[in-house]
């Protein structure tokens, strides 16, 4: 018996076992979605027999090049039947004749599909080039289709150049890459060029309730819309994800399947972090944490769907308009935002998107992601004017200061300041304390010499550098500085911590930054005092040098000449 003969019982197997990316393919541009400025310029220019000899078309994984591409080739080449031929190019293939139907199976002798990723030498597109020489055998046109372009090496572009320019006139090219940046721009300027769009979710929403609806399939749309997030853009990861959700949940695909699937995190938890660190509440934070970590929930995911909550807050904040009835969150969204200030919402979106990056050097995913929690936890902004930095607790020896002595400090009055407690002494001798306010009267220089004092390092000193100082306030157990600066994107809040941590160290006493940016230059920060006492210091010596007995002396006898800007101040390293 043959080896043909044992397999000559099977069935044949039909389309219904493909997987959908392939069984839903689009034919035709009737049925191709979310590239409709695609679909109406070619549509325009098959219609009207203005038809280009190159084609480029360029756009992200998943969005429909390769099918444009096909659906392309099949208008060029469409014959129709026979009691209705179709003897010129047209924007509507029957996609009955034989090469509509040969091209959809992938054999249709003229027309070529090339991958540049795995042919991109110069011998492969001589070997291509080659048969652009001799006019199509069954069809209207020869096409070649060159998938990935921009693999391709630079002599095997230089070889195309001069084809691709002036092709024979039965000859079309369409190319087909997610990477144009690596596209010499000669061959760019041979072509018309396409950027396809990134597929919008309510349309892969839409698309994939029709396949599936075809396909008897139940999804629930909440899944559904996880698995277009889960898509980013791409129509053919949402297919292949719906074909792993219909397997992974026995033709059921439920929302809380499609997230055990991906690993992604419910919003319900969310909500739940969001509600916790809104009421301050540590306990239900650990407890959402550990659920995670028991259900194998990704934290790197989760830390990006956190951020991605927050950004609709944000927006919601800013934007009542712009939250969407469709989203499944959409009412804790409109609830949270009228809980959180915007201060905290950008806050605490800083702190998710920097965390996220960090998991990997924290010694457990979940280790990192409760970290990031305790860290929204801690950083809490005042009701009153918001701080930039953080509040740093006094030492243990020292009472902590309340929320009231804090922000609200017209109901407690602050006690009479002791010029002695603050700064050096030496530099305080002359300075006088309000009685009524409990604000000192210092000048700039005095918190130049805080700042010299405080012995910074790295970024911290450079951010200090840059402040000017506003105001200097004793409420009691803390001391609240104003702070002015003219490149407060350098204070960070882990800096602003850290140089409050510096200050309470130094001044003994707990100490709360307020950051006040300034769009135009300040005249009295720490960095042009510095540089306004080297100057000083410059000229001083430079005077000095002027009247110096010894070196008059070295000018009349022996023609000695200062040079202009070359004196410069030599500190002994002796004690």
């Amino acid at each position: 018996m043959s080896d043909t003969a044992l397999f000559d019982h099977l069935p044949i197997p039909t389309s219904g076992g493909l997987a959908l990316a392939r069984k839903w393919r689009p034919k035709d541009f009737k049925t191709l979605v979310g590239q409709d400025h695609v679909v109406t310029a070619l549509s325009h220019a098959l219609d009207q027999n203005r038809l280009h000899h190159a084609w480029l078309f360029t756009g992200t994984r998943g969005v429909g090049k390769t099918t444009i591409a096909r659906i392309l080739a099949k208008s060029l080449n469409c014959t129709g039947l026979p009691d209705h031929p179709i003897s010129a190019p047209t924007s509507t293939p029957c996609g009955q004749c034989v090469a509509c139907q040969e091209i959809d199976a992938g054999r249709f002798v003229d027309y070529v599909e090339m991958d540049a990723a795995s042919n991109r030498g110069i011998a492969d597109m001589l070997s291509l080039l080659e048969k652009a020489v001799y006019g199509p055998t069954s069809g209207r046109y020869k096409v070649f289709m060159i998938d990935e372009v921009h693999m391709l090496t630079n002599f095997a572009f230089n070889a195309m150049l001069k084809t691709l320019e002036e092709p024979p006139a039965h000859m079309k090219f369409i190319l087909a890459t997610t990477d144009p940046q690596k596209i010499p721009v000669t061959v760019l300027s041979r072509c018309l060029q396409f950027n396809l769009k990134q597929m919008p979710s309510p349309l892969i929403v839409s698309h994939l309730q029709n396949i599936l609806k075809e396909e008897a399939v139940f999804a629930a749309q909440n899944a559904l819309k996880v698995i277009a997030k889960a898509a980013r853009g791409s129509m053919r990861d949402a297919l292949s994800l719906t074909d792993q959700a219909i397997a992974f949940a026995s033709g059921q695909i439920t929302e809380e399947a499609v997230r055990q699937m991906l690993g992604s995190l419910d919003d319900a938890y969310l909500v739940r972090i969001l509600d916790a660190i809104h009421h301050r509440n540590g306990e239900e934070l650990l407890a959402v944490s550990q659920e995670m970590g028991l259900m194998s929930m990704s934290f790197s995911i989760a830390l990006q769907d956190l951020a991605s909550i927050l950004q609709k807050i944000a927006m919601a904040q800013v934007i009542p308009g712009s939250i969407l009835p469709e989203w499944p969150e959409a009412e804790a969204v409109e609830r949270l935002a009228g809980q959180f200030s915007k201060e905290e919402v950008q806050l605490y979106y800083q702190i998710a998107i920097t965390s996220r990056a960090d998991l990997g050097l924290a010694p457990e995913e979940e280790v990192g992601f409760m970290m990031c929690l305790l860290r929204m936890l801690a950083f809490q902004i005042d009701d009153g004017q918001p701080p930039v930095g953080p509040v740093v607790r006094p030492h243990s020896g020292s009472k902590p200061p309340s929320d009231q002595s804090l922000v609200r400090g017209a109901e407690h009055m602050p006690r009479v300041v002791k010029s002695e407690e603050l700064l050096p002494k030496h530099h305080l001798d002359q300075k006088q304390s309000s009685t009524e306010l409990g604000e000192l009267l210092i000048e700039p220089k005095d918190w130049q010499v805080l700042v010299k004092k405080l012995r910074l390092k790295g970024l911290v000193e450079q951010a200090a550098l840059q402040t000017a100082l506003i105001s200097w306030v004793d409420r009691g157990q803390a001391i609240q500085i104003k702070l002015s600066s003219s490149v407060p994107q350098m204070a960070t809040p882990v800096v602003l911590q850290k140089l409050s941590e510096a200050l309470q160290a130094e001044l003994g006493k707990a100490v709360h930054i307020l950051l006040e940016a300034q769009s135009q230059n300040l005249e009295h920060t720490v960095a042009k005092l510095d540089a306004k006492d080297q100057e000083t210091a410059q000229l001083q010596i430079e005077r000095e040098l002027d009247v110096d007995p010894f070196l008059e002396q070295l000018k009349k006898e022996l023609g000695v000449k200062v040079v202009a800007g070359s004196i410069r101040s030599v500190l002994s390293s002796n004690p």
